[in-house]
């Protein structure tokens, strides 16, 4: 073999090696949802389940009873919540959000800001969206005259782990690791002596499906 075919034959051989270290890097790159870089493809469940899950672990430790899902309707207008839970002290609706990205938000406005590298989507205010749930929930309770009085409230939650929220303070949202905390302060846990059997009752008589 002459130096000329040698040196040839080099060439060809480094070229070969160079195209398969590229294919090789290439192949490394991430670009499924392995990574630790932000989301990449937009999701509405993260950590939804594990979120109700650890509402039923939280109203079987202290006694509650809990729907989920809970579409309950009354009025004429339905609420739409991911669990009801019934406690001693009164009714509380728990809405997940499994929003992945970023979330953009200020007091009062009517739409959300959604963010992904997918792209940007606007979703309804769910503080509102509480808000009329628990207004729901009130219709039917003050329907019985014993009833009337229960406390209602309804709960936003922010599921998803990495999501990142752009939303001021003094706008009521929690986040997933906020919530049974929340959950555990005395004034959740109060004995106000209801009848919680009677309210699980017509709850469960005003679920759609």
């Amino acid at each position: 073999m002459t130096l000329n075919a040698l040196i040839n034959l080099i060439g060809i051989l480094i070229i070969v090696v160079i195209v398969i270290a590229i294919f090789y890097f290439l192949s490394k790159n991430p670009s499924d949802d392995s990574g630790n870089s932000p989301a990449k493809h937009a999701r509405e469940n993260g950590g939804v389940d594990q979120t109700l899950r650890a509402l039923s672990r939280y109203a079987s430790s202290h006694g509650f009873q809990i729907l989920r899902p809970a579409k309950i309707t009354s009025g004429g207008k339905t609420a739409q919540l991911d669990a009801v839970l019934v406690t001693y002290c009164g009714v509380i609706g728990v809405r997940c959000l499994g929003y992945n990205g970023e979330v953009f938000a200020n007091p009062g406005e009517s739409e959300w800001l959604w963010v992904t590298a997918e792209g940007r989507r606007r979703f309804p205010d769910p503080v509102a969206q509480c808000a009329a749930d628990a207004r729901v929930l009130r219709d039917l309770l003050i329907r019985e005259p014993k009833l009337k009085n229960i406390p209602v409230e309804c709960l936003a939650v922010f599921t998803d782990k990495d999501v990142q929220l752009s939303i001021p303070k003094s706008v009521p949202i929690l986040r997933r690791k906020d919530l049974i905390p929340q959950l555990e302060q005395s004034r959740y846990l109060e004995d106000k002596g209801i009848d919680a059997d009677r309210i699980t009752a017509l709850l469960k008589g005003a679920c759609e499906g």
